[in-house]
């Protein structure tokens, strides 16, 4: 009887470890995602900035954006931002955030950039007929249009979190991940100038059915992205248009610089039946002069 019950245990705790497949997304989060998703995105921040990768290259630089945005709303992402998630149904998209937020803190400085303070149902809501931040809780948020914050304020409580089939994609990423994505397919459009290099990957995407994406910082660069397109010619089109853009940022290296096209060396990309995957894995010396380069230009 004592096996029994062990055995017992033990396949309950298979079962619920079975369920935290994917990365990790505060709970608080996860159910205010709207059924209706195609398109998730998120980054564990507290995670991320601890990474070698970031305390080496970004933590002592100033970025004017951040800063204006901190100016503005009372908030330092690189201190007061936990985790950011953001979901979209392929139209409209809303960012959710856990980190440090209160009403008496943010609300005279949205006044002061001709922002206003509004309720909906007993919550607050701070910003104009073109966006809010919807203020769910001291520690929890969301940013986007009113009607789709309404939205989420009308279902609070009666929705379960993502839809299955982007649980499912979920399952694919890694849980120590600090950065991923998942597209579900359906329609949706990457707001980038179609006659420009960027313009190409809607073109990509029109031709995919699923993917996902997922990146790695604690030791170097690493991660896959992986793509289920429609067809097998669909996806020779994938595999060759990523192949053309590594094959140009290899080109990109200076000639002074030969080491930094061992970084385009490690990017690999396979191709079997409709599924395209694209690895990259670059030690964490290398990712220093590959950023470097970057943040020079």
């Amino acid at each position: 009887m004592r096996i029994f019950w062990a055995l017992t245990i033990l396949a309950v705790s298979t079962a619920c470890a079975h369920k935290t497949e994917g990365p990790k997304i505060d709970s608080s989060l996860d159910t205010l995602v709207p059924p209706d998703t195609v398109l998730m995105a998120g980054t564990r921040l507290e995670a991320l900035l601890k990474t070698p990768v970031y305390q080496r290259n970004f933590a002592n630089r100033q970025f004017p954006q951040i800063d204006e945005f901190a100016q503005r709303t009372g908030l330092d992402p690189r201190k007061d931002l936990w985790e950011l998630l953001f979901a979209s149904n392929g139209h409209n998209g809303i960012l959710f955030g856990r980190g440090k937020f209160g009403d008496e803190m943010m609300q005279p400085k949205f006044e002061k950039q001709g922002m206003q303070s509004f309720g909906y149902k007993g919550y607050t809501m701070l910003g104009d007929d073109r966006g809010a931040l919807l203020l769910i809780s001291p520690t929890t948020a969301a940013a986007g249009e009113i009607p789709q914050l309404q939205s989420i304020i009308d279902h609070r409580g009666a929705t379960n979190g993502p839809p299955a089939a982007m649980v499912a994609l979920l399952k694919e990423i890694p849980p120590e991940a600090q950065f991923w994505g998942a597209y579900g397919g359906g329609s949706i459009h990457l707001p980038f100038d179609e006659r420009s290099l960027l313009g190409n990957l809607n073109k990509m995407l029109a031709t995919i059915q699923t993917g996902t994406l997922y990146f790695d910082l604690r030791s170097g660069v690493s991660g896959v992205a992986s793509a289920v397109c429609a067809n097998n010619d669909g996806a020779e089109q994938v595999a060759g248009a990523l192949k053309a853009l590594v094959g140009i940022g290899r080109l990109s290296v200076p000639k002074n610089q030969p080491d930094l096209a061992q970084v385009y060396d490690s990017i690999r990309i396979t191709h079997e039946g409709t599924q395209v995957k694209l690895h990259i894995d670059v030690p964490e010396m290398m990712a220093d002069k590959f950023l470097g380069m970057w943040l020079r230009q």
